[in-house]
């Protein structure tokens, strides 16, 4: 096995290729949206890295920074059969390149990578429920839902999400520039973020999305993308009531018969929300996390060339 830095635009069809033949054999695929994105985009400056044997691609890496700069993501797909083998590699390019913290995101069971790599942090449930979910779209009293004016609103839309998810690794912390990405995803579609003003204030948002994918049965595919509560405004129930609002308009305009959503875990508060509304646990993702330093397993085979961001 041969490792070296290689940028997604270089690999041409073997890329794509390897990722159909992962997600087959996983059952899910290697690589989330926001990493799919910044493949997708040179300008984000991620990093990657890419396995051959036999003169043919068996894994790739990317890690991009997060929204806070100082903690990378990292997602792999791997069909050589020695996953850590590659991710020791991956990790002495990571080191190389000055990356202090990645968090690894696995989305199969069938990985689990060396202690000596990575130490397992926390878990992200995907949950699902089928529309429409009991309940009636009602706001609290005071409050207005409506769609969203992505120049009108984008700047208090960023600070309720940022009061929001304070101090969360992926989350938290967004500029001007990641709402751009997220805006700019082919799927987009402003009058399904849901907004929940008070008088003038933006106090919380449900951002939907619809899947290519469709669900089971043939109807559309939705998820509750991000749900946020301005936390000065905790307490009114308007997490539960903007949950129902995007929800009734993932069912009703977008012709969706299911929808899903992530969940951190631990965020106890949020879990039983989504149980509430009847979303049930149907996969979990697990995050890893390494420091820069961290001794690298013995018999690593060859070093990555020194990378740098870009």
């Amino acid at each position: 096995m041969k490792v070296c830095p290689a940028q997604p635009g270089e690999l041409g069809d073997e890329l794509p290729d390897l990722i159909e033949k992962v997600t087959g054999e996983q059952g899910a695929p290697p690589f989330g949206e926001v990493l799919r994105a910044a493949m997708n985009d040179p300008a984000y400056g991620g990093l990657g890295y890419a396995a051959v044997e036999r003169g043919r691609l068996v894994s790739f890496a990317f890690a991009a920074a997060n929204p806070n700069g100082r903690v990378w993501t990292l997602e792999f797909a791997d069909s050589s059969g020695q996953p850590d083998r590659f991710l020791s590699e991956v990790a002495r390019g990571l080191d190389a390149a000055g990356i202090e913290e990645t968090v690894l995101w696995l989305h199969t069971p069938a990985i689990e990578p060396s202690p000596a790599l990575f130490t397992h942090e926390r878990d992200l449930y995907r949950m699902a429920a089928t529309l429409p979910v009991p309940g009636i779209v009602r706001p609290p009293a005071g409050v207005r839902f409506t769609g969203f004016d992505v120049h009108r609103d984008a700047r208090a839309l960023i600070e309720v999400n940022n009061r929001a998810f304070d101090g969360h690794p992926e989350q938290g912390e967004w500029s001007a520039q990641d709402l751009v990405r997220r805006t700019s995803l082919p799927w987009f579609d402003p009058r399904g973020v849901r907004t929940g003003w008070i008088n003038h204030r933006l106090v919380a948002f449900h951002w939907t999305k619809v899947h290519d994918t469709p669900a089971p049965d043939g109807g559309a595919l939705g998820e509750i993308y991000v749900l946020a509560v301005d936390p000065a405004f905790n307490g009114l129930g308007l997490g539960h009531a903007i949950a129902l609002d995007g929800l009734d308009y993932l069912y009703r305009h977008r012709n969706a018969t299911r929808a899903i959503l992530y969940v951190d875990s631990a965020s106890v508060a949020a879990v039983n929300l989504y149980r509430r509304l009847g979303f049930a646990t149907e996969h979990t993702h697990r995050a890893f996390r390494r420091t820069r330093g961290r001794r690298l397993r013995e018999g690593g085979v060859g070093g990555i060339p020194e990378a740098g961001g870009g």
